[in-house]
């Protein structure tokens, strides 16, 4: 095929398209495709994507329970099935301590459930943002001290709690931390880490999210306890981990971890566990927000994952973890009523403290970055408003508020693939604790180090290159540029082969170059639908989500921008392209 990136041009979307270097012979790509029984339009758009190898393509396209790595390669993890079962034998109070996100709450819940099936001694504690902070703090020890806890296992946190853990092990409570965020160079003391993350881990992949950890001791707990014939033995009825694989795949996606290796897999078996056979709690939460078909990955992102995210923002997010374990349809739509209606109040703080937030931008807007602090900021919107401004604005975003205890807490958010989290290690001395992913982070400080703080961060991100306005922002990524000829109905059933889409797996946009259009016209006050017409007179029809101010003429030629989808009509399953761009040929 022909160059067509060649010029680069601005698009309707004020965009520049790109493409990926063609770094393979056209006979590698048939290759693929000949062994894959594949169509070419698949094939260029796997070869984009990386994935040449057939055998690596072939994995990519059929995700299978025989794909996931073995659990008990992950470093820490016999430490820690030997004190767990330690803990049943010796009927232990057990307690698991998550965080308060979607993907704190789901490790919380399937790992308080499966234990508690094994009859531990179990409970499940989901701290409030504001009166226990995060992770493990001075006053939640002495709550844990004094409901006489044995065993303490953290759900996505604890990898940097040095402190926290010291002060559990003066208390002679055990830890165990699972969680999947960076470490620092001290650890905490503890019977056992199991984090992929940890240097010596020869778990090969690391991207897992904290709910996939968890999963990853069970399955590991299942073979060591079957080793010893546990169920057998105390008469208890067996229960597979992979019947927590929705929660997993719910967790995995709302984290925006990658969906590809592991997660992929992992994705695809809990949504079709989640699409088949829905848990109460989430069949309920499916209800309540009016989804029609099946749950799709951007279906959590949009609609789910939201609601549960905002009782860990301003309410009480131990009722995320009750919403998931909950077995009664007629509770789990009362939760979930519960839940749209905080994230409707979570809604309407972010965008008071948003706008606020905006004029401090305005008058920092030489900073190579942005540190921006609150009076009397809610804590729990400071993830959302920091990642708000750092994708409208491209730069590095920090936003900070006032704690009752006089700290800044809040959040940091990076943008453009920058490295934040190494940002915040050079500024560490001016910090109270840090810790999180490349792409967000949470942190505290003293008062009076916030000017200090704000300078060494600012230099921090000028010397790492992210300061300055980046391209990237207005850069349409383009899969592959197609011909109609491979715009057949194979190619369209054989897009869902990539799915599930999400994070690092999009969807793909392909682009055809020199199309007319006809029959344009509006729907819903908002969208435009259009035929697009191929040069041996074969149409397909078009839709352009909010793009009511694109203005077309049927006389000219356009190149199109588009994601291939098949939607079910009452006439049938129609091909489409969903239009995200366009430009005028030339």
């Amino acid at each position: 095929m022909g160059d067509f990136t060649t010029h680069p041009r601005r698009s309707f979307c004020n965009q520049e398209w790109t493409t990926p270097e063609a770094n393979y012979q056209e006979s590698s790509l048939d290759s693929l495709c000949d062994n894959l029984d594949i169509s070419e339009g698949l094939g260029r758009i796997l070869a984009a994507r990386d994935l040449l190898n057939v055998e690596d393509a072939r994995r990519f396209l059929n995700p299978a329970e025989d794909q996931l790595h073995p659990p008990r390669e992950m470093l820490g993890m016999e430490a820690a099935l030997e004190r767990i079962h330690h803990s049943l034998v010796n009927y232990e109070k057990v307690l698991v301590f998550g965080d308060y996100d979607v993907d704190g709450t789901a490790a919380t819940a399937i790992l308080y459930n499966y234990l508690k099936r094994l009859g531990s001694r179990i409970h499940y504690y989901i701290p409030h943002r504001i009166k226990d902070g995060y992770s493990i703090g001075p006053g939640v020890v002495t709550k844990f001290k004094a409901w006489e806890v044995e065993l303490l296992i953290t759900a996505d946190h604890g990898s940097t709690a040095v402190e926290g853990a010291e002060l559990l092990h003066k208390e002679g409570i055990d830890l165990i931390v699972t969680d999947h965020h960076q470490l620092q160079r001290e650890r905490p003391r503890c019977a056992a880490l199991v984090n992929p993350h940890q240097e010596g881990c020869p778990y090969p992949f690391k991207e897992l999210s904290a709910a996939g950890v968890v999963f990853k001791l069970i399955c590991a707990l299942d073979e060591y306890l079957g080793e010893r014939k546990y169920w057998d033995r105390e008469g208890l009825c067996y229960i597979s981990p992979n019947y927590y694989l929705d929660l997993v795949a719910l967790a995995t996606v709302a984290d925006m971890t990658p969906l590809l290796g592991e997660n992929r897999t992992l994705v695809k078996l809990g949504l079709d566990l989640l699409n088949s056979r829905p848990r109460p709690g989430l069949s309920g939460l499916i209800k309540e927000c009016n989804i029609r078909g099946k749950v799709a990955p951007s279906t959590i992102s949009f609609k789910l994952a939201p609601r549960i995210n905002a009782l860990g923002r301003i309410g009480d997010p131990g009722l995320a973890v009750k919403l998931m374990l909950s077995h009664s349809f007629t509770e789990a739509r009362k939760l979930a009523r519960h839940l749209t209606a905080v994230n409707k109040e979570r809604r309407a703080i972010e965008q008071e403290v948003f706008a606020q937030a905006l004029r401090q931008v305005e008058q920092l807007q030489s900073a190579p970055a942005y540190v921006i602090v609150g009076e009397d900021w809610h804590p729990g919107v400071m993830g959302s408003i920091a990642s708000r401004i750092a994708y409208q604005t491209h730069r590095p975003t920090i936003a900070l508020t006032r704690h009752p205890d006089s700290r800044l807490v809040g959040s940091a958010r990076s943008w453009h693939h920058y490295n934040i989290l190494e940002a915040l290690q050079s500024c560490a001395g001016r910090l109270i604790r840090f810790g999180g992913h490349p792409s967000a982070a949470g942190l505290s400080l003293s008062e009076e180090n916030l000017e200090a703080f704000t300078r060494e961060f600012y230099l921090a991100v000028e010397s790492g290159g992210a300061s300055a306005p980046a391209s990237a922002g207005n850069d349409l990524e383009i899969d592959t540029w197609v011909t109609p000829d491979m715009l057949n109905e194979r190619f369209f059933d054989e897009v869902a082969w990539l799915s599930p889409f999400g994070h690092r797996n999009p969807e793909p946009v392909l682009a055809l170059p020199g199309m007319t259009i006809d029959q344009p016209a509006v729907f819903n006050n908002r969208h435009l639908k259009f035929n697009v017409r191929f040069p041996n007179g074969r149409e397909l029809e078009a839709k352009a989500w909010d793009h009511l101010d694109w203005h077309l003429d049927q006389s000219q030629r356009y190149d199109l921008a588009f994601v291939p989808h098949i939607y079910h009509s009452p006439d049938g399953p129609k091909s489409q392209l969903k239009v995200v761009d366009m430009m005028h040929h030339g």
